[in-house]
């Protein structure tokens, strides 16, 4: 359940975060590659919070 809700915000957070760089830059938005790199950027976090953060949090 935590991994749907890491992703649901990642989603939602890298598609404002994109749609602001590109309306910034003056670039057309590509909602899908902004989509894709939100996901794994989240994925990325999440699989580092659990093997990497999670056990030396859970030690102290």
């Amino acid at each position: 359940m935590k991994l749907i809700v890491a992703l649901f915000w990642s989603a939602v957070i890298g598609e404002v975060v994109g749609y602001i760089m590109t309306a910034l830059a003056g670039y057309p938005d590509n909602a899908v590659w902004t989509l894709i790199v939100s996901l794994v950027f989240g994925l990325f976090v999440y699989l580092v919070s659990i093997l990497g953060v999670g056990k030396e949090a859970k030690e102290n």
